[in-house]
């Protein structure tokens, strides 16, 4: 097994499929297949169930995968070696709950198995709490929605767009609006940047939504709404499936409406290797 066919089975892994892991590979859908055909026989193991479309990873599939990550990361990190960069430390972090629960700590694991002697020390907040926290020095890097207007002393460093769709019961029907403007609405925590970034597209959408709670975590949002309690609008977090169990969801506008999500850093300081990893594995 090789290190080119180690990246593209945990491309196939983590993209789902063939096609999506080609736009991470640089190879058609077809190299892919043929490529993992031959690691199959390579390796006397069935590592994709081709009865399904699009062919699903098996078991064995994903425990290769979770190897071959380990093995590139030490590929990965064999340059900084050589040129004296090995990064040691400790990195203070502050991030939202959404990032939280969704593609930071898969990051982190990368990282980890990059940079074994780097300490990343965790604290969660709102975004607002967590930039003031950065602009005075006790938080090295914010993960964040990105802040309506700069924040004076940091500096933006985009990750990815988001999209934000409407949750609704299985059963309802009618588009976005519809749904809006004719079930209770669950408000997302509008003490948060992304929370108050829906309010906002709401009044410039001139809709009027009938509220009746409202709530910090996305989890608890999606059981309220499970139980027809109402109506919600959240982010499709990086990281996450897109689907919600038992739930329907719509995407809330046409161009579906995005939350920029990304990194602030104190301004005026070149980023240390510290937190060029860090990045790197965001």
């Amino acid at each position: 097994m090789n290190i080119r066919q180690m990246r593209t089975l945990v491309a196939v892994v983590e993209r789902g499929s063939f096609a999506a892991a080609s736009n991470v590979v640089g190879r058609s859908p077809s190299a892919i297949s043929l490529q993992m055909k031959t690691l199959e026989e390579e390796m006397g193991a069935l590592l994709f169930d081709r009865m399904m479309r699009p062919p699903v990873p098996t078991a064995q599939a994903r425990a290769l995968a979770d190897h071959a990550r380990k093995v590139l990361a030490l590929v990965d990190a064999t340059g900084d070696v050589l040129a004296g960069q090995a990064i040691k430390g400790t990195l203070i972090v502050g991030a939202v709950p959404t990032v939280l629960g969704s593609f930071l700590p898969s990051a982190l694991g990368r990282l980890k198995a990059s940079h074994p002697d780097l300490r990343i020390d965790i604290h969660s907040g709102a975004s607002s709490t967590l930039a003031d926290q950065a602009r005075s020095g006790k938080l090295d890097v914010v993960i964040c929605t990105k802040p309506y207007q700069p924040i004076q002393g940091l500096d933006w460093h985009f990750i990815q767009d988001e999209n934000f769709v409407v949750i609704a019961p299985q059963e309802t029907m009618g588009n976005d609006t519809e749904l809006l403007t004719t079930h209770p609405f669950i408000w997302f925590n509008r003490k948060t940047w992304a929370g108050s970034g829906i309010e906002a597209e709401l009044k410039a959408r001139k809709i009027t939504v009938n509220s009746t709670m409202e709530i910090d975590s996305l989890e608890a949002i999606a059981a309220m709404v499970r139980e027809g309690l109402g109506v919600a609008i959240v982010p499709v977090c990086r990281g996450s499936s897109g689907s919600w169990r038992g739930l329907r969801s719509v995407p809330f506008g046409t161009p579906p409406y995005t939350r920029p999500i990304g990194a602030l850093i104190p301004s005026g300081t070149t980023l240390d290797p510290m937190t060029r990893a860090f990045l790197a594995a965001l």
